[in-house]
């Protein structure tokens, strides 16, 4: 740059040099001559030119890289009330991260050991570590951020926690009630906020979540409900600077997003399958690996007064629709095949069951008819609908309004039912209203995450109609014991055989009748790389930006 700005003037000087000398010929020269000189003139101006355009600097990247990564947390960016808990928490840093293979290393954290007959992590943090304030990071807000969780409560499971005690400045210890394994996950998810800066935010108007400080790469500098954030780099960010000043992330509807993109107002979004196969001029479609799972949760019991669950509690008739849900055509047809049929909470994950070798079968409706007629179930009045004991093979299934994926799905199992007679009805409501009827009424939710604690939650009796996790109420002595085990393992390896164990007999008991998992897509300026980015978990959050250190603009 020094060069190019050095000579600068030339371009101007020549000009201004050349106008002299063309008049002053001009003056002594004939008409037929001044014609030949005019030639010259014109080669010697267009030379000039090109001395301009390489005296003159090359075009910049966006000083602001304008995104929309997923939806707007409800309750702020606050890693206390669970901000981060599924991806990247960007403003903060966590004491542990997954690296590619899903490995656990080091963050905030340099060691970490169990102790004390597996009731107490020690922890060891870095000691050169500062917020984004430049006030030191010290296990006192390490210990202050998992003890006011216990406090207030959260989104993140932190019941076998008895206290965080910091030991040193930069050692902390978490005393635990109950042996439990996956412990660790919560090292990974849950993002360190300062402990005097956070009391300082309970008691003012605008809390911690609406202008959070932290270590992490970015720091917010404003966030428009319902618009957008934005954010620049950390100047005292300790690990690897990303490459991008300044980014705003915008938030919106499905078709408001892609309507950006088309016209170039985002350099990246993430969109649902069903704008997969739509081009946009210098764009390019990103499809990520994922754990993010759906599937249908079945209410376990019959229920009196409530119908649905005399349906949904029948083993015949779960066994009915995993034989009858055709999740390869649903694959290929309905979600572009960004996605991969979905036979458990965690395929092929190391605590879950292996199922490359699953061969999807043709569906054959006779045999799921046969079946159904075993169990009692035909069709007694001709009404089209099957019955038993006086039950209609009827019910309604509910998903997230507002969620184009989970409306195709929906729609696609009830098209699919009714070739065998079960009346499927389709209903999108926000999440509280479906919390109200989850107990009774199936629902299509979805899971995914990096942690095999998942499995204790969605399928532990323990969890039993607790919260969004085993809403059916499904309960198996068998399964909580072999997850009781895993738990209690002395190292994680040696738990993996107890959570497959309890898997194994999950998948005879069907509770879920589990559907696909998603790919995640996104949508990128072409000249915008990505890097590698890591299987994603469910997305409530913005798991793409685990990797932003990567991200880079490449040709321009």
């Amino acid at each position: 740059m020094q060069f190019v700005n050095a000579f600068s003037h030339l371009p101007a000087l020549l000009l201004l040099y050349w106008k002299q000398v063309v008049n002053t010929l001009l003056n002594k020269m004939n008409r037929k001559k001044t014609r030949i000189l005019s030639l010259f003139i014109c080669t010697l101006l267009t030379m000039t030119s090109f001395v301009a355009l390489a005296t003159t600097s090359p075009s910049k990247y966006p000083e602001t890289l304008k995104v929309a990564l997923g939806s707007e947390p409800n309750t702020g960016f606050d890693p206390i009330l669970g901000w981060g808990k599924y991806g990247n928490p960007l403003f903060q840093s966590t004491l542990l991260k997954r690296d590619k293979h899903l490995n656990f290393v080091g963050d905030l954290a340099t060691k970490w050991r169990l102790t004390n007959n597996k009731l107490t992590w020690i922890v060891t943090l870095r000691d050169d570590v500062v917020f984004s304030n430049g006030t030191p990071l010290t296990a006192e807000d390490v210990a202050f951020t998992f003890n006011q969780i216990l406090a207030q409560g959260s989104t993140h499971d932190l019941s076998a926690l008895e206290m965080a005690e910091p030991l040193t400045s930069t050692s902390v210890a978490f005393h635990l009630k109950r042996c439990d394994i996956t412990f660790l996950d919560r090292l990974s998810s849950i993002g360190i906020v300062p402990k005097k800066y956070y009391q300082l935010r309970s008691d003012s108007p605008t809390k911690y979540g609406a202008l959070p400080m932290g270590s992490g790469p970015y720091i917010l500098n404003k966030w428009e409900k319902g618009q957008y954030v934005s954010m620049s780099l950390n100047p005292y960010y300790y690990g690897k600077k990303p490459k991008f000043k300044n980014i705003v992330a915008v938030f919106g509807s499905e078709e408001s997003r892609f309507i950006q993109l088309k016209t170039h107002q985002l350099h990246l979004s993430v969109i649902p399958q069903r704008y997969a196969n739509q081009s946009i001029s210098n764009y390019k479609l990103w499809s990520v690996p994922t754990l993010d799972n759906r599937g249908i949760v079945w209410p376990m019991s019959h229920h009196k007064g409530s119908d649905m669950t005399f349906v949904s509690s029948d083993p015949a008739i779960r066994e009915a629709f995993e034989c009858l849900i055709d999740k390869q055509l649903i694959v290929e047809k309905l979600l572009d095949g960004y996605a991969t049929p979905a036979y458990s909470l965690a395929d092929n994950m190391p605590w879950g069951l292996d199922t490359t070798s699953i061969v999807p079968t043709p569906v054959n409706l006779a045999h799921i008819t046969t079946l159904l007629k075993q169990a009692g179930w035909s069709d007694s009045n001709n009404n089209g609908t099957i019955d038993k004991q006086g039950y209609e093979a009827s019910f309604t299934l509910l998903y997230k309004a507002g969620d184009s994926v989970r409306e195709q799905l929906a729609l696609a199992i009830s098209s699919m039912a009714n070739q065998i007679g079960i009346e499927v009805t389709v209903k999108g409501l926000e999440w509280n209203a479906i919390a109200l009827q989850m107990t009774t009424t199936p629902v299509l939710m979805g899971f995914g995450s990096h942690s095999a604690s998942e499995v204790n939650y969605v399928y532990h009796s323990d969890f039993a109609h607790t919260d969004f996790y085993n809403s059916g109420g499904y309960s198996n002595p068998e399964v909580d014991l072999a997850i009781d085990n895993a738990l209690k393992a002395d190292t994680w390896d040696e738990s993996i055989p107890f959570w497959q164990q309890a898997q194994k007999q999950i998948q005879q008991d069907r509770p879920w009748t589990w559907l696909v998992n998603i790919n995640h897509l996104y949508m990128a300026d072409s000249c915008l790389n990505l890097g590698l980015p890591i299987t994603e978990p469910h997305d409530h959050g913005w798991p793409l930006t685990a990797n932003i250190e990567e991200w880079r603009w490449q040709c321009r």
